[in-house]
C-alpha cells in the first residue's frame, strides 16, 4: 500500500508531591479525577498557585492534559473558602459546555455547592435569567452573552449587573477563537472589565488553549504554562488520496481496522453530507448489540408492536389506553394537515400566542420600511415591503395614521400600537373554542373580522395560521396508527412518573429476552459485521445528539463517523482515527483523541497529493509529539482570518452607547478612527449586524438544524420554502437534513445582482484613508450603470471596488439547462438576505484573474467571507460579489483591495 508511515512519541507528564499546596485542594482535585490517589501534573501544580495567588492563567495543553481540572479544582477551593464569590467559564461550542458541565458537577458536589450550577442561554425568561445569574458557578458560551445584548436589550441591564459581579472568568479551548471573533471577543472583555471597574471589581481572565497565539496572549497578558498530554505513543499513516474517490478509502479504512481487530473507531469527515451519507449506506439495522439503557433512550419501534408487547407484559388496559391517548395528542399536526371538511375547534389560546408570534415578525418589517422610505422619499411602503401580503394588510390598517405623523419614531410608535391594540381586542374575546372547518378555517378569518381586522388582512394571517397552530390528532377521522414510529424517551413524560417507571421496565424485559425489537435511529451495525456504528455531526439537532458519545464510549467495540463536531466538546478516546486532511490545529484536535489508553493506537489519514509528497520526509521516522505538531501546522493548510475592521470595532462603540454612562466610559478607549466611523454611521442611521462569529442569516430545516443559504438553495425548491420573518433567518425550509444528503445539487446559488444593486442602500468610500458613507435608494445600481456607461473601464480603478449595504436578493442556476431564476418561498414572496454589507468587485468577470487579485492582496479565502465563485457561470456575470459572514470582513477585504490597487497604480 502506498503510504507514508510515522510513529509519534509522547513524553507523557508526571504526577507530582506537592506538599505546599492546601490539603483540601487536593481533596477537590481528586474528586473532580474520580481517583483518591490521583496526583496533580506539574503544569496543574502550577496552574494550581498561579490561580491560588490572584494571578491570571494562560495554560497550553492540549486533549488529555488535565486542562479543565487545572482551573476547576483551584476556583472551587476559592468559592468554597468565600475568597470569590462567582465564576463564569465560556465555552467555544455547547458541546462542550455540556460535557465540562459534569466535571463542574462533580467538584460542585465535593464542595458542597451542589445547587450553585447555573447556565446563560439565549431565550431565557427574565426570571430564569435571574435564578442562574444567583449561581457561584455560571457556564456559557460567548454567544450566548451576545444573544442578550443582540436579541433582548431590555435584559442587558440585568446581565450587565450579574456580570459584575463575577470574579474570575475562564475562555477554554480559546485557540478557536480567531480573525474578526476574536476580536468581537476582546470588545466582550474589555465590556465586562469596563463595568466590573464600576463597582470597584477587578476580574480576572484565564485563557485554556491547545496552540499560543500573540493575539490570546494580548488578552491576559500572563505568563504561558506549558502541559503534555497523558498519551501514548501513536502509529501514524498517510495516504494519497483524491476528492473523488475518499468515500470509498474511508470505508476500506474502516473494513481494514476492524479486521484487524482494532475496538474503538472515530472517523472524522470534513462535512456532514459525507458523514450521513456513508451512515446511511453502511449502517444496517440492528440494535440487539446496543445495551439496553441505550436502546431505551435511541430506541424506536412502531405503535401496533409496543401496544401488542405491553398487552402480553400484563400491562393493564386503562394505563396503554392512557398511553394511546397520549401518543395520539402528542403527534405533530398542524391545521393544514387536516383533510378538507374536517371539523376543528381551535383553542383561542393558541390563535392569541401564534397570532402575536406572527404579527411581531411582520410589524417589525413594516416598522423597518417606514424607517427605510424616511430616507428614500421617492419609495412607497408597499414597494419597500416587496408587495408581501401581510406586513401590506398592516400598512392598509394604519396608513390614515401614518400619513398624519410626521416623524419616524411616531410612525412607528403607530405600528406597536395597532399591534398591541389588535392582540388586546383577540385576547378579550370569550375564551371558547373557534369552530372550524379545514381547508379553509373560514371561522378563524371572521374572528379576526370581529374584532376590526381587515378582511383581506385576516385571510392572509389565516393562511399563515394554517402552518403554525398544532391540533390534537384526536379531532381527525380516525386512522389506524399502529404503523406510527414511538421513540421509548417519550415515555418518561408522556404518564405520570410511576406509570412511566413500570412501562420502562415492562419495555426493557422485552428488549433483553428479544420479543420486542427496536431499532435506533443514529446507531445500526457496520455492514458486514457485529460492530455497531453511530453518527454524530452538528447538522444533527442538539437533543437527537445528546448522549451519543457515551454510548460510543460504552460500547465494548463501535465505530463513530462524526464531522468537526467531535474535535471539542466532548471527552472521549478512540484506538483508531480515521480522517480527511484538514487544517492543521483541527487535525490535532482530531489526534487527540487516540493514545489515551494503550500502545496500540493508530491514525489514518487521506491527504492530497501536494501533502503527500511533503510528508515524504518523514517516512519511517520516529518524532516526538510537539515536533510532529509543529510539521502538521506547516503542512496542513491554515485557515486565513480578517485581522481586524474598523468598521467591526466601530458597531461596538455603536453597542456601548446604548448602555448609558457605562458604555460612555468603555468608547473613551476607542481609537479616533473608529470613533469617527461611529459617529458617521449613527448620523447616516446605518445598521450593523451584532453576532460574535457568524452575523449572515440561515435557512432553518425542520428538524432545527439551520444552513447556510448558499448551501441549501442548491438542492431545496422553491415550493419547500416557506416565508421566515425574522431578520435572523432568510426561510424555513419543509425538509429535513437527513432527506437531502443522497440527492444530487439542482442548483447553484448566487446573489441575483441586478435587484440586489437596485435595493442598496448606503454605499461606504474609502477617501484618503477615511470612510465616507452616500445613502440613495438603488445607490449600487447607479453607480454600476456609469461604471459600465463610462466605455473606458479600467476595473484596476479603486471605484470599481463598490462596497454597499442593502438586502441581497438570491438567484440560482439550474445546473441542467444553465438558466438564471429567482429563488421565491412557497408563497412567491422573493428570498433576501435582509440588511447584508456586500463588495462588489465590477469588471471582475473571470474566476482566474479574479481569485490572482484576492490572492495578491491577500484577502482570499478568508473564513469570514462568501465569495460568490458559482456566478462566472453565467455568461452575462458582470463582476464579483464577496458577501461576509461576520460583520466587518467585507470593510476589512475592500479596505486591503484599495490599498493593494492603488499601491499598483503607483508603482
Amino acid at each position: 500500500m502506498n503510504q507514508i508511515s510515522v510513529i509519534v512519541q509522547n513524553n507523557p507528564p508526571q504526577g507530582q508531591h506537592d506538599r505546599s499546596l492546601p490539603t483540601r485542594l487536593l481533596e477537590l482535585f481528586r474528586a473532580g479525577a474520580q481517583s483518591d490517589t490521583a496526583l496533580p501534573f506539574t503544569h496543574q501544580a502550577q496552574a494550581f498557585h498561579r490561580v491560588l495567588n490572584n494571578e491570571q492563567l494562560f495554560l497550553v495543553a492540549g486533549t488529555a492534559s488535565g486542562k479543565t481540572l487545572a482551573i476547576g479544582a483551584p476556583l472551587f477551593y476559592k468559592l468554597e473558602d468565600g475568597e470569590i464569590r462567582k465564576v463564569l467559564l465560556m465555552y467555544p461550542t455547547v458541546a462542550l459546555l455540556e460535557d465540562q458541565k459534569r466535571v463542574m458537577q462533580q467538584l460542585a458536589r465535593a464542595s458542597q455547592l451542589d445547587n450553585q450550577i447555573g447556565q446563560l442561554q439565549g431565550g431565557m425568561s427574565r426570571s430564569k435569567l435571574v435564578e442562574n445569574l444567583n449561581k457561584k458557578v455560571l457556564l456559557s458560551t460567548p454567544d450566548e452573552i451576545y444573544w442578550f445584548f443582540r436579541k433582548n436589550v431590555k435584559y442587558n441591564a440585568l446581565l450587565i449587573y450579574g456580570l459584575c459581579q463575577v470574579d474570575e472568568f475562564v475562555l477554554d479551548e480559546a485557540h478557536l477563537f480567531n480573525g474578526l471573533m476574536l476580536r468581537n471577543f476582546e470588545h466582550l472583555w474589555q465590556r465586562i472589565k469596563t463595568m466590573a471597574g464600576c463597582l470597584d471589581k477587578s476580574p480576572r481572565l484565564h485563557i485554556l488553549t491547545a496552540t499560543p497565539t500573540a493575539d490570546l496572549q494580548r488578552l491576559n497578558r500572563a505568563e504561558s504554562i506549558r502541559g503534555n498530554s497523558k498519551c501514548y505513543d501513536v502509529n501514524v499513516s498517510f495516504r494519497p488520496s483524491g476528492r473523488f474517490d475518499r468515500d470509498k478509502q474511508i470505508v476500506e479504512a474502516i473494513n481494514e481496522v476492524l479486521n484487524a481487530g482494532q475496538r474503538k473507531v472515530l472517523v472524522v469527515c470534513n462535512s456532514a453530507r459525507m458523514t450521513h451519507q456513508l451512515f446511511e449506506k453502511y449502517k444496517v439495522e440492528n440494535a440487539t448489540s446496543i445495551p439496553v439503557e441505550h436502546r431505551l433512550k435511541f430506541g424506536k419501534v412502531k405503535l401496533g408492536d409496543l401496544i401488542a408487547w405491553l398487552e402480553k407484559a400484563g400491562i393493564e388496559k386503562e394505563l396503554i389506553d392512557e398511553l394511546n391517548e397520549q401518543l395520539f395528542r402528542e403527534e405533530d399536526l398542524v391545521l393544514d394537515d387536516a383533510p378538507a371538511g374536517t371539523p376543528i375547534k381551535v383553542s383561542l389560546q393558541d390563535v392569541v400566542a401564534q397570532t402575536t408570534e406572527v404579527l411581531e415578525r411582520q410589524c417589525w418589517r413594516v416598522k423597518r420600511a417606514v424607517w427605510e422610505q424616511s430616507q428614500q422619499k421617492g419609495e412607497t411602503w408597499e414597494s419597500l415591503l416587496k408587495n408581501r401580503p401581510l406586513p401590506c394588510g398592516i400598512i392598509s390598517a394604519v396608513r390614515e395614521r401614518l400619513k398624519q405623523a410626521t416623524e419616524v419614531e411616531k410612525q412607528q410608535a403607530i405600528v406597536d400600537e395597532w399591534l398591541s391594540d389588535t392582540i388586546e381586542r383577540l385576547g378579550n374575546v370569550a375564551d371558547v373554542p373557534i369552530e372550524c372547518e379545514a381547508k379553509e378555517f373560514i371561522a378563524l378569518t371572521n374572528a379576526f373580522v370581529a374584532i376590526g381586522v381587515d378582511r383581506q388582512l385576516a385571510l392572509q394571517l389565516t393562511k399563515r395560521l394554517r402552518y403554525e397552530i398544532k391540533i390534537d390528532s384526536t379531532q381527525l377521522p380516525a386512522r389506524k396508527l399502529s404503523h406510527r414510529i414511538v421513540y421509548l424517551r417519550w415515555l418518561d413524560w408522556l404518564v405520570e412518573k410511576d406509570k412511566a417507571n413500570r412501562l420502562r421496565e415492562a419495555v426493557k424485559i422485552g428488549l433483553e429476552s428479544g420479543e420486542l425489537e427496536t431499532e435506533c435511529r443514529h446507531i445500526g451495525l457496520w455492514k458486514g459485521t457485529d460492530v455497531p456504528v453511530i453518527v454524530y455531526s452538528g447538522s444533527m439537532a442538539k437533543h437527537a445528539r445528546e448522549g451519543l458519545i457515551n454510548v460510543f464510549s460504552d460500547l465494548e467495540r463501535a465505530v463513530l463517523i462524526s464531522t468537526s463536531a467531535v474535535e471539542v466538546g466532548v471527552d472521549f478516546h478512540a484506538d483508531v482515527l480515521i480522517t480527511e486532511e484538514c487544517e492543521g490545529n483541527s487535525f490535532l484536535q482530531r489526534f487527540g483523541r487516540v493514545g489515551r489508553h494503550g500502545t496500540n493506537s493508530m491514525v489514518i489519514t487521506l491527504v492530497g497529493g501536494d501533502a503527500f509528497s511533503k510528508l515524504n520526509a518523514l517516512d519511517g521516522k520516529e518524532i516526538s509529539r510537539s515536533d510532529f505538531s509543529e510539521r502538521m501546522t506547516q503542512i496542513f493548510p491554515m485557515r486565513n482570518y480578517a485581522a481586524s475592521s474598523p468598521l467591526l470595532d466601530a458597531s461596538h462603540y455603536l453597542v456601548n452607547e446604548q448602555l448609558g454612562r457605562i458604555g460612555a466610559r468603555l468608547n473613551e478607549s476607542f481609537q479616533e478612527d473608529a470613533k469617527a466611523m461611529a459617529k458617521k454611521l449613527r448620523a447616516a442611521d446605518i445598521q450593523l449586524n451584532y453576532g460574535l462569529r457568524s452575523t449572515m442569516p440561515q435557512i432553518a430545516l425542520s428538524d432545527g438544524v439551520t444552513k447556510d443559504p448558499f448551501y441549501l438553495l442548491r438542492y431545496v425548491d422553491n415550493e419547500h420554502l416557506r416565508p421566515a420573518d425574522s431578520p435572523f433567518e432568510v426561510a424555513r425550509a419543509k425538509v429535513w437534513f437527513t432527506g437531502l444528503i443522497f440527492q444530487k445539487a439542482k442548483f447553484d446559488a448566487i446573489v441575483n445582482l441586478d435587484d440586489t444593486l437596485k435595493a442598496s442602500q448606503h454605499l461606504f468610500v474609502l477617501y484618503h484613508g477615511r470612510l465616507e458613507f452616500v445613502t440613495r435608494n438603488g445607490i449600487g445600481d447607479f453607480h454600476a450603470r456609469n461604471l459600465l456607461s463610462s466605455g473606458t473601464m479600467n476595473k484596476n480603478n479603486p471605484l470599481y471596488f463598490l462596497l454597499l449595504q442593502g438586502d441581497v436578493y438570491l438567484s440560482r442556476i439550474d445546473r441542467e439547462i444553465s438558466n438564471e431564476e429567482y429563488v421565491t418561498d412557497d408563497e412567491q414572496n422573493p428570498l433576501f438576505i435582509p440588511n447584508q454589507t456586500y463588495l462588489v468587485m465590477f469588471g471582475w468577470s473571470d474566476a482566474e484573474e479574479t481569485r490572482r487579485l484576492l490572492t495578491a492582496a491577500k484577502v482570499v479565502d478568508w473564513e469570514e467571507l462568501h465569495y460568490d465563485w458559482d456566478r462566472f457561470k453565467l455568461d452575462s456575470n458582470k463582476a464579483m460579489v464577496i458577501l461576509e459572514d461576520t460583520t466587518g470582513a467585507c470593510f476589512a477585504a475592500y479596505k486591503e483591495l484599495v490599498e493593494y490597487v492603488g499601491r499598483q497604480i503607483q508603482n
